[in-house]
């Protein structure tokens, strides 16, 4: 046994179920009536399923992320979340994790950092993602047009801002140790790319009443005079074209220096994004016998994101000359030459290019995807977009329906609180008297924790990952068909030893037909 095993086994504190929320979930309370707080419904349901010496989080040590929709966020919160797993890494104390929707995604975000930046996560002995939609992202080649683009521009415009700098720090040198030659830039290579970024500078220093003038020697910025009795520290320092030409030495290397940063972003992006995908498959193998993903065909959220991939709504008009309905539009009729001859260029070339470019944004708005050079490419409730995975089991279907009537049921009342919402005299009042009256239970989405089943099946994937057969035995007596589930489930994913090593199986069969739960199934009437 190595030495991590040893640690575990020898420390004294029990096993911690860390809990993630999803998108928009966010709460500054611990306590709360939301799943993942404590006190609430779920949270006393869930510890009291739990195996013995399995406790969830004390008070001030709950996980804490913005919950906003952003691939941002995301990572952020996956940093965070391994540096919170990191004291228990420390402590050897076990830990299992269960994220909600994004928050599934945030602890796979967690897992990849780990495999990216080596820690084997020893202590993790299980994870649990409940309806999460994983966005499966596709980014350019290191060699692409793009990216070659981007990289050359950056480089150019990178060198007029470093040249700035290094003139701004010359001017400051020469007045602190009194040379007073004044601003002086140099004529020699005044012609091409140098010239096109220096002459804005210039120009708006000029605009501003600097005098700007060519002579033998170069070009002389400023009417500083050596001669006229004030030092070249003063002049830069005291006077107001003095501070005239620092500030835009200052803001014109700044604004090259950000054009650059700009251009260089996708491209480091696209090679970080490919990094991350070939360890991908490095995470899902060292974690996948410890994973269980729940959710089902009819989850809202999964199925409304993988809805963003094939969106053909046009957003852009298509350019056509108006009829004359209304008085004005009589005076319209001196442009139809004009629509005539730009509305067929227009339509074929502009409008497409830019229908596209408001419909990306509004599809990875949607998503929450503000990562540079990253195209969503799949959405699937499994981590990694793997033919293999894709036929992993969704819930028994006896169960999936339960979930389903049960939310159907509850979005009936939705009805008389929109109307509510429309009656008010303010629409932000309305809206907010709406939200507060919508309990969640209203989609398939942010219900599974009002099932005891989903509760059940968390539970037992705890036990299962800290090799507990008789908590598991004990649930198999009365919930044979989550635990067949769970079995079939863990099979897939190449972790099959607590079911080999108990006789479990037979144990839970034994009772399946006293105790098996199903929800009757409803005529159309």
């Amino acid at each position: 046994m190595d030495t991590a095993v040893d640690r575990r086994t020898e420390t004294s504190a029990g096993d911690v179920v860390v809990l993630v929320h999803g998108t928009y979930a966010a709460r500054d309370a611990d306590e709360g009536d939301d799943w993942w707080q404590r006190g609430s419904q779920a949270w006393n349901g869930l510890r009291d399923r739990l195996p013995a010496g399995v406790e969830l989080p004390e008070q001030g040590r709950l996980f804490h992320w913005s919950g906003e929709n952003s691939e941002r966020a995301r990572i952020k919160a996956a940093g965070d979340l391994l540096t919170y797993l990191m004291r228990f890494e420390s402590e050897g104390r076990r830990y299992h994790l269960i994220g909600h929707s994004h928050g599934g995604s945030v602890i796979w975000h967690a897992l990849r950092l780990a495999t990216l930046q080596q820690k084997s996560l020893d202590s993790l002995q299980s994870w649990s993602t409940v309806g999460t939609p994983f966005l499966h992202h596709r980014t350019r080649g290191a060699w692409h047009f793009a990216n070659i683009f981007n990289l050359v521009l950056a480089v150019f415009l990178l060198r007029p801002a470093v040249w700035t700098l290094c003139r701004f720090v010359q001017l400051v040198g020469s007045a602190v140790f009194g040379y007073d030659h004044g601003v002086r830039l140099p004529t020699d290579g005044g012609t091409g790319w140098y010239a096109a970024t220096r002459t804005p500078a210039l120009k708006i220093v000029e605009w501003l009443g600097v005098p700007v003038t060519e002579t033998a020697e170069g070009i002389r910025v400023g009417s500083f005079d050596a001669g006229g009795g004030q030092s070249f520290l003063e002049y830069l320092f005291l006077s107001p074209e003095g501070w005239l030409i620092l500030v835009v030495a200052l803001v014109a290397a700044y604004v090259y220096l950000n054009l650059a940063v700009f251009l260089l972003s996708p491209v480091l992006e696209s090679v970080r994004i490919r990094k991350e995908k070939r360890l991908e498959q490095n995470a899902m193998d060292a974690f996948r016998g410890r994973w269980l993903g729940i959710w089902t065909s009819d989850d809202e959220a999964i199925n409304g994101l993988r809805a963003t991939l094939d969106l053909s709504i046009s957003f852009v008009a298509r350019m056509a000359p108006r009829e004359s309905v209304l008085f004005s539009d009589r005076l319209s009729l001196i442009s139809r030459p004009y629509h005539y001859l730009l509305a067929p260029v227009y339509n074929a070339v502009f409008r497409p290019l830019l229908d596209g470019i408001v419909r990306s944004h509004v599809v990875k708005t949607a998503q929450g995807n503000n990562r540079p050079s990253a195209e969503v490419v799949a959405v699937s409730p499994v981590p990694i977009h793997q033919d293999e995975l894709q036929q992993l089991p969704v819930l028994p279907e006896w169960l999936r329906e339960q979930i389903t009537d049960k939310a159907n049921r509850h979005a009936r009342d939705i009805a008389p609180k929109l109307r509510t919402l429309l009656a008010e005299p303010s629409f932000a009042t309305g809206l907010e008297a709406f939200g507060a009256a919508i309990s969640g239970q209203e989609l398939v989405h942010t219900s599974y924790f009002d099932h005891a089943e989903i509760m059940d099946l968390l539970a037992m994937h705890v036990a299962w990952g800290r090799g507990d057969s008789n908590h598991l035995v004990r649930i198999g007596k009365q919930h044979a068909d989550l635990l067949s589930w769970l079995r079939q489930f863990k099979a897939r994913m190449g972790e099959g030893t607590i079911a080999r090593s108990t006789n479990v199986t037979a144990t839970a069969t034994r009772h399946r037909p006293r105790l098996r739960r199903r929800t009757p199934r409803r005529s159309a009437a």
